[in-house]
């Protein structure tokens, strides 16, 4: 009883609170930044979702992105994601204008992040990365040769293509803000320079509005795509079969995901249809009781309602295990039945004195208001003087009936009529 009336006590409290939560494995934009899942940084990095092998052709997106690597637990992270959303509000990330989107990516979300992560060399939090068109040269070969990776700076030099790490002063705001302006428009002049229409596609962009004057365009057309620009078609890493830019990693999440729900819609069909049945059998027991013939001390023949708890003595019921194992199947129904409709009724009683002392308390102060322990007591007192078989059910339940327990009465021990 303890159990189950603390669980009221807490459902019932619960209902003044709400939460919100986000669904993780779907890239989404938050003001400036976008929060990238998988699939989309190994879409614009070039890297097969689920192995984080690069893929056999590198192809470019045609959107830059300023990434911004961090773990949950990064203090450092949080505090700099505030200067990151100022930056992308500066640049105007996510708009066409720009073609930048500032990106937060979580490096140990789960582990098919944690791969994409070791194969892009975070080694540190956080880390930034910007995600150009063309090459990015870091360093120089002697000085590679010489010093290692650590030539680029300390966050190590990028191991993949069109990619670049930061390799300053975080604490500068105006630093990173210059160096995501300086590799952007070096990846503008590779398009220019290399990709096919690039030099007069810019021309053709500087007479089609000459004075820079900004689009007047909504902000939804505006807009950049969020996750995986549409029309994007990347290779398979080698070794691999083709196949879409889709994790089969994620799709066996989403296929063991929606299995789940459905496992949870068939057991809630399920207890609809037992809950259907079982409130079938109540009308059938209000209209239609099942009654014996008694003699009362007059000698007057009297069709009364059968007693449960009396029919459970008479049978030798008690002992029946509910889970089948031995006795008949009339005795084990009848005890499951009785087990079924008085954990229900008190479980009913209870919760309706539970609302009903809470809401007696309503009108109390801060200071009157009893703890969580006192209202307990009060409530199993209440509970115990006005029904007290209900405060040994669950009890009696788990040990199994035990005689000495007063779990066994003869006769109906429920102070309401209807519920005997």
């Amino acid at each position: 009883m303890k159990t189950i009336l603390g669980t009221i006590i807490l459902l019932a409290l619960s209902q003044l609170s709400t939460c919100q939560t986000y669904e993780t494995t779907v890239s989404r934009r938050e003001r400036n930044l976008d929060h990238w899942n998988a699939e989309t940084l190994a879409a614009y990095l070039g890297l097969d979702p689920d192995t984080a092998k690069p893929l056999e052709e590198d192809n470019y997106v045609g959107i830059d992105a300023g990434i911004m690597f961090y773990a949950q637990w990064c203090t450092n992270c949080h505090q700099f994601a505030r200067v990151w959303d100022t930056i992308g509000q500066l640049l105007h990330a996510g708009t066409t204008e720009s073609n930048l989107i500032m990106v937060l990516f979580n490096c140990e979300l789960d582990q098919q992040h944690t791969r994409l992560c070791d194969a892009a060399g975070v080694t540190h939090y956080p880390t930034l990365m910007y995600v150009g068109a063309g090459p990015y040269y870091d360093t120089d070969p002697i000085t590679s040769a010489v010093i290692g990776s650590k030539a680029a700076g300390p966050y190590g030099a990028s191991k993949l293509p069109r990619t670049v790490k930061f390799q300053g002063n975080l604490n500068v705001g105006d630093s990173v803000l210059d160096w995501v302006k300086a590799m952007r428009a070096l990846s503008t002049w590779y398009k220019w320079n290399h990709v096919e229409g690039g030099w007069l596609k810019g021309i053709r962009s500087i007479f089609k509005n000459p004075f820079g004057k900004k689009s007047e365009k909504s902000q939804g057309e505006n807009a950049l795509p969020i996750g995986i620009p549409p029309g994007y078609s990347g290779n398979k890493a080698s070794g691999s079969s083709a196949g879409s830019t889709i994790s089969n990693y994620a799709l066996e999440k989403n296929l063991k995901s929606a299995e789940g729900k459905l496992d949870e819609v068939k057991k809630e069909l399920d207890e609809s249809k037992m809950a259907s049945t079982h409130a079938g059998y109540l009308i059938d027991s209000f209209l239609f009781p099942v009654t014996s013939n008694v003699t009362d001390i007059e000698g007057n023949s009297l069709n009364v309602p059968i007693d449960i708890f009396a029919k459970l003595t008479e049978i030798d019921a008690w002992d029946i295990p509910l889970e089948g194992v031995g006795g008949s199947q009339d005795r084990l129904v009848l005890k499951s039945c009785f087990v079924d409709l008085t954990l229900d009724y008190c479980t009913r009683f209870s919760t309706k004195a539970t609302n009903d002392y809470l809401d007696g308390l309503a009108n109390l102060s801060n200071d009157e208001y009893p703890s969580y322990a006192e209202m307990e007591t009060e409530l199993r007192a209440m509970i115990d003087k006005a029904e007290p078989y209900c405060t040994k059910i669950s009890t009696c339940l788990e040990n199994g009936f035990l005689k000495r327990e007063g779990c066994r009465p003869v006769t109906c021990p429920l102070q309401s009529e209807t519920a005997c």
